[in-house]
């Protein structure tokens, strides 16, 4: 069988779809023949981690209205006959790619938004509506391929390279200890819980165990929120490395890291993927939907605004912040837990 997998954005929605399609992988066993992934080209780095990916398709988002562009892409698609698409994005853009690609068997989310059921052969409802979105992507595949065995985490890879270039940043961090990642940024504003309260938490952790080495990480264009956490601080002495690592890079970070304190975003599911303990805070998301992924493993910080969650990008109280309902040192005391029992040989 030759498979094509769609599923270009976001980068949290890329790793979320990992399980369901390893889950497929497992069960096709030797009849898999080839596994080709449309990711956008932004995101297609993030691919070196998951195992089996025999091509990958990069979707030029940014330039898809581009004649050029969009006739390239559509060749490239086409190089392959195949024999079954997934869609796991369920959106116009999405349903278009599984059409064009002229699989006999098209299967996508009967749920799916902006018509692009239409373009599918099979259609199919998640079990649940309220559901984890790697949960949801599990059912889809067992629904059109009954049998399927358990959905897990898979093994991913993380390249030595990306180890080693994690490694010359780690030598810059202060201490010997435990490394802990934050990510306090994300894609929208709403997401972000108060640079303050990131400071107090990393403050509060540095009081009771000075010896943890803290990086702060992000895009380019989210270093001076980055570097308002750490002029904030006050003990902790956090390295931000906002916009010094690619998507390779980032994965090298937290794959050296021993948890993570992080808004709802993009290196969460990263590092969740990498089975790494993450505390994540949530206001404006639901983590029952879109929290770290794994049992036993994370701990999620729910604000308690009458609003949340709310899903809109940008507050809809002004004034209001999520962290009113917590405090930094409960936060911090979750991140300590995690440390003591994930801290690593290399880091002590």
């Amino acid at each position: 069988m030759r498979l094509l997998v769609i599923k270009p954005s976001s980068l949290g929605d890329v790793v979320h779809a990992f399980p369901a399609v390893d889950m497929l992988r497992r069960h096709l066993g030797s009849e898999l023949e080839s596994l080709t992934w449309v990711v956008n080209d932004s995101l297609a780095g993030i691919l070196g981690m998951f195992p089996g990916v025999d091509r990958i398709v990069k979707f030029p988002r940014s330039r898809i209205w581009h004649g050029d562009a969009r006739k390239a892409f559509i060749e490239d698609l086409r190089k392959e006959q195949y024999d079954v698409s997934i869609d796991f994005q369920g959106l116009l853009r999405s349903g278009l790619m599984s059409w064009a690609s002229r699989a006999p068997r098209r299967i996508g989310f009967s749920t799916g938004r902006e018509f692009s059921p239409l373009f599918y052969t099979e259609k199919y409802a998640p079990v649940e509506k309220h559901r984890h979105a790697v949960e949801k992507n599990g059912d889809l595949v067992r629904q059109a391929f009954p049998g399927c065995g358990e959905l897990q985490i898979p093994d991913l890879n993380v390249n030595p390279e990306w180890l080693e270039k994690a490694d010359e940043l780690l030598a810059e961090c202060n201490g010997d200890g435990p490394v802990m990642a934050v990510g306090c940024s994300s894609r929208w504003p709403s997401k972000n819980w108060p640079t303050e309260f990131f400071s107090a938490i990393l403050d509060t952790v540095s009081s009771i165990r000075g010896t943890v080495r803290i990086w702060l990480l992000g895009a380019p264009d989210e270093r001076p929120l980055c570097e308002q956490v750490v002029s904030s601080c006050n003990k902790a002495k956090p390295l931000n490395l906002a916009g010094k690592s690619n998507m390779t890079g980032l994965v090298g970070l937290l794959a050296r890291s021993d948890a993570l304190l992080t808004n709802d975003s993009g290196p969460m599911h990263i590092a969740a993927a990498l089975k790494k303990p993450c505390v994540a805070l949530f206001g404006a998301t639901d983590p029952v939907l879109t929290g770290p992924y794994g049992s036993g493993l994370h701990v999620v910080f729910r604000s308690g605004c009458p609003k949340s969650p709310c899903f809109k990008k940008q507050c809809p109280l002004q004034g209001v912040k999520c962290n009113n309902w917590t405090d930094a040192e409960t936060v911090a005391k979750a991140l300590l837990a995690a440390l003591e029992k994930t801290e690593s040989p290399q880091h002590s």
